[in-house]
């Protein structure tokens, strides 16, 4: 692993890693939470950019890591959505917003926001 660079790298299971591969990212498989939380506790160590994790996973990491990934600021961890749902669109705003106020580290609006 690159100890200088700053890359994203994503943790999926076995499914997603073609799509992931095609689109030129840097993807590591993972069968299950445990075997996530595994490779998480070692990209932690050597990584400075951003990892990316199936959510299912994080959901079940134990919860002295998910504290520590939650304050973590390099790298930065973030959890990608399992797949496509039904949620509102306010529902995936929040989610999204979320996600780049973690990554970012403030809040972010688009537009005109109501108070």
């Amino acid at each position: 692993m690159n100890r200088t660079a700053a890359r994203l790298v994503i943790v999926a299971p076995p499914e997603l890693v073609p799509g992931f591969r095609l689109a030129g990212v840097s993807v590591i498989a993972t069968h299950d939470a445990q075997d996530a939380q595994a490779v998480v506790e070692r990209l932690i160590a050597d990584e400075k950019g951003v990892i990316a994790v199936y959510q299912p996973f994080v959901e079940a990491f134990d919860p002295v890591l998910s504290d520590r990934l939650e304050r973590s600021v390099a790298p930065v961890v973030v959890a990608y959505p399992a797949g496509l749902s039904i949620a509102e669109p306010e529902e995936r705003r929040a989610r999204i917003l979320g996600m780049l106020q973690q990554a970012v580290g403030y809040h972010v609006t688009f537009g005109r926001q109501e108070p």
